[in-house]
């Protein structure tokens, strides 16, 4: 095996690192904890205990605990219990998450997993027929964060060599000769016979390729990290991403840029499929601002005229209204603003987007904020009558600010809606005795 040339070709460990060894209780995980040991590093061993197979689950644990003892390392486990669906998936979120919590809790820099070349050729393979694009076929690389895979060019009979030599015994899983699985038909059937009739050194011809494409990947994905720290914003309402930029790049970037921000707000892309990038691709077109994909784990992506906007979504907020007494000072979170009310004897100062004057004999006491509604209907001074919907979009309000937007209302009517014009029958006109200025400040 070449596990001390593969620690040293992807610097997977430093001499100060302290490693905590996922170990099943098979050839591939005792192998591993056993030459870390006899390397030197600083080890310790984590089991999950999946409870699927009864005694035989509890004998596997059993035993790692010993090679533990006989390693003279710290051993970890924890027992799980997995939900009907995708046993396997399931399986290893739940190791995932024990190796990571154990490394959070007590300081390990490292977890060193037992893939091996001929798993990282069968989750190609598996990952081909599925229609993985050149991101899925990359699989298993040798480093991932603080993830490492020493036995990634040790082939599974390499392994079982040197245990043998060494006089190891392991646990065999009655589980991997199940047919049942589509991994097992791959290990099993397929690979033999394309071993057979295509290519005698199929594994070592394959792991090369994923070698190939995993560099590749890498510096593809670099590309588009790159262009998002170019051109992503991020802003109170999400990552923004500009259209017309995304637009003249060639489409493989393209898929790769909304790959990239789709990580940075947050989704694992897990369960994002290729016709989901290649909707959001769509609303890059001409005519689809307002439209809006939703992506599994609770992301929206929305085009908002010039903008593409990444961003989890919220639930519907609710209606809100207040009540502004004259003269008084109201604070409406909703919108993250002030707004205040004062008698003035003229129009003394300039009325600008977020400040007017009301003819104090066309409205109350008071008057209600509320937030817009759909069918809302607005006469501002200047520009046309309409709905405010209209409004919105001729001043390219984002859909996403418009159903907070704070709206002064007497009675039904609207009077003044921040941003824009006071409504033409509030103005003030020649004969007001009495003027209000109504004012919209930043929390």
């Amino acid at each position: 095996m070449q596990v001390r040339e593969t620690i040293h070709e992807y610097n997977m460990l430093a001499p100060h690192d302290r490693i905590l060894a996922g170990v099943s209780g098979g050839a591939d995980s005792v192998c591993l904890a056993l030459v870390l040991k006899e390397l030197g590093y600083d080890v310790s061993i984590a089991h999950v205990n999946h409870g699927l197979r009864g005694k035989e689950s509890d004998d596997d644990e059993a035993f790692t605990a010993q090679i533990a003892q006989s390693l003279g390392v710290t051993f970890f486990t924890r027992r799980v219990v997995l939900v009907a669906g995708n046993i396997e998936a399931a399986g290893r979120d739940a190791r995932r998450d024990f190796f990571h919590d154990l490394a959070a809790e007590h300081g390990f820099t490292k977890i060193a997993i037992a893939h091996t070349r001929d798993d990282r050729v069968e989750t190609f393979l598996l990952n081909l027929l599925r229609g993985a694009g050149s991101t899925g076929l990359s699989s298993m690389p040798p480093v991932s964060g603080r993830t490492i895979r020493p036995l990634i060019k040790s082939s599974r009979s390499e392994i079982e060599a040197y245990l043998s030599e060494k006089n190891q015994i392991w646990c065999t899983d009655a589980s991997n000769f199940n047919p049942e699985f589509a991994r097992n038909r791959l290990r099993h059937v397929v690979i033999p016979a394309l071993t057979s009739d295509f290519n005698s050194n199929l594994l070592e011809t394959l792991s090369r390729t994923v070698g190939i494409l995993d560099a590749e990947e890498a510096w593809m994905r670099q590309l588009a990290d790159d262009w998002l720290g170019r051109n992503g914003t991020k802003a109170p309402d999400g990552l923004v991403l500009d259209v017309g930029a995304l637009r003249l790049e060639p489409v493989a970037l393209v898929r790769r840029v909304l790959r990239g921000a789709l990580r940075q707000a947050g989704s694992e892309l897990q369960d994002v499929s290729f016709d989901q990038i290649e909707q959001i691709r769509r609303l890059l077109e001409e005519g689809k601002s307002g439209k809006l994909v939703e992506i599994p784990g609770g992301i929206g992506v929305a085009r908002e005229f010039s903008r593409l906007v990444f961003r989890h979504r919220l639930s519907a907020q609710p209606d809100y209204e207040y009540r502004l007494q004259i003269p008084g000072l109201v604070r409406i979170p909703e919108s993250g603003k002030v707004f205040r009310a004062e008698i003035v004897e003229s129009e003394t100062g300039k009325t600008h987007d977020n400040r007017v004057f009301v003819d104090a004999d066309s409205i109350g006491p008071y008057v209600r904020i509320r937030n817009w509604k759909p069918g809302d209907y607005y006469r501002p001074v200047g520009l046309p009558a309409g709905k405010l919907k209209k409004l919105f979009q001729r001043a390219r309000i984002p859909r996403s600010h418009r159903t907070s937007w704070p709206v002064v209302v007497a009675d039904s009517t609207i009077i003044w809606v921040a941003s824009f014009p006071v409504s033409r029958e509030f103005a003030p006109r020649g004969c007001s005795q009495k003027i209000v200025a109504i004012e919209a400040l930043q929390i």
